[in-house]
C-alpha cells in the first residue's frame, strides 16, 4: 500500500532519480547542520557524552531512530509517495546522513582520534544525533524545494515587497540584512551561556582553518546546492554580491562580524583578551552563525 506523508512533495522527476537522490542528501545534510549543530556547541552535550555508558548510548541511539522514523512517516524525507516499509530505510538513511554531518563537525573540531576514547566519541555522537537526524528528516518541509515560500495575492504586502526587491542593489541589502539577522539569532542562543570558552580550549589551533573551510562549504550548500526555495533564481541573479562565491563570502563575513560583536557585547572578549583567543572564539562561533546567516537569505 502506498502511503503519502502529510504535505508530501511531488513525485520524483522521471529520468532524474539520481539527481533527486543527491539533492535529497545535500538538502538533508544542510538542514541537519542548521537545526542540530547548535547542540554541538554546548558544553553540556560534550559533558553528557563523556559521562554516559555504552548502554545509555544505545538507548539514545534507539530513541533517535524512533524519533526519526516518526518524523519521516508524518512529514516525509523523500519526495512523493512511499510504501510503508520504505520509511524504515528512509529513517536509517536520515540517521546515516546525520552521523556523516557529526563526523565532519567533530573531526573538524579535532574531537575524533588522537587518543580520544571510543566510548567518549560514541557518547557524544549519541547525545547530538537526535537533533541532527531530526533536521535531516524534515529537510523537504523545513524549507520547500525549488519554490517560493510565499504565494501572495496581487497587491498584498508580500507582493509589493517582491516588486520593491526587483531593484538589484536593494535586494542585496535586504539579503545582507537577513544574513545578519539569522547570524544574530543563532549567536544569542550560544554566547550568553559562555560554553564557547570551554570548547575553544578543546580545539587544536591547526583545526581552525578546517572550521573556516567547513563553514564556507556548508554555507554554500545551504544557499546554492541543496535545492531549497529560490535556488534557480539565486543562480540567475546578476546584482551586486549575487554570484555563488560572493553570496557565500558575504554570508560568512556577516557571521564573523555578528559573532565578534556578540562576543564583545556579552563580555566573552574585551580589550584585555589576547588577539588569538578572540580569533579562536570568533571563528568557532561563526561556524553555526554562518549556517544561520545562509538560512536567513533563504527567507527573502
Amino acid at each position: 500500500m502506498l502511503v503519502e506523508p502529510h504535505g508530501a512533495p511531488s513525485r520524483p522527476r522521471p529520468g532524474r532519480e539520481w539527481s533527486d537522490e543527491i539533492d535529497d542528501a545535500v538538502r538533508g545534510l544542510a538542514s541537519g547542520f542548521l537545526i542540530g549543530i547548535p547542540v554541538v556547541f554546548t558544553v553540556d552535550s560534550w559533558w553528557l557524552g563523556d559521562q554516559i555508558g555504552p548502554r545509555d548510548a544505545l538507548v539514545l541511539l534507539g530513541f533517535s531512530y524512533l524519533l526519526t522514523l516518526a518524523t519521516v512517516y508524518w512529514i516525509g524525507f523523500r519526495r512523493g509517495l512511499r510504501r510503508g516499509p520504505q520509511y524504515f530505510g528512509d529513517a536509517l538513511e536520515a540517521m546515516a546522513l546525520a552521523v556523516l554531518a557529526l563526523v565532519a563537525v567533530f573531526w573538524t573540531l579535532g574531537q575524533l582520534g588522537e587518543g580520544l576514547a571510543p566510548s567518549i566519541a560514541v557518547g557524544r555522537f549519541a547525545v547530538a544525533l537526535a537533533p541532527v537526524s531530526l533536521g535531516v528528516a524534515i529537510a523537504n518541509h523545513f524549507l520547500a524545494r525549488d519554490a517560493s515560500r510565499y504565494d501572495p495575492d496581487e497587491g498584498d504586502a508580500a507582493s509589493l515587497r517582491g516588486k520593491w526587491l526587483n531593484e538589484r542593489w536593494r535586494q542585496t541589502v535586504f539579503e545582507l540584512a537577513a544574513s545578519f539577522g539569522g547570524a544574530l539569532f543563532l549567536c544569542l542562543t550560544i554566547v550568553p551561556v559562555d560554553d564557547l570558552s570551554a570548547i575553544a580550549t578543546e580545539v587544536p589551533v591547526r583545526n581552525l582553518s578546517l572550521v573556516i573551510a567547513l563553514s564556507l562549504l556548508v554555507t554554500y550548500s545551504v544557499v546554492f546546492a541543496a535545492g531549497f526555495a529560490g535556488e534557480a533564481k539565486r543562480h540567475a541573479a546578476t546584482g551586486p554580491l549575487q554570484s555563488p562565491f560572493a553570496e557565500t563570502i558575504s554570508a560568512y563575513m556577516a557571521a564573523l562580524l555578528v559573532s565578534l560583536a556578540t562576543l564583545w557585547l556579552f563580555g566573552s572578549v574585551d580589550e584585555q583578551t589576547a588577539p588569538f583567543a578572540i580569533y579562536t572564539k570568533t571563528v568557532l562561533l561563526a561556524f553555526p552563525a554562518s549556517i544561520a546567516a545562509a538560512a536567513g537569505r533563504l527567507a527573502v
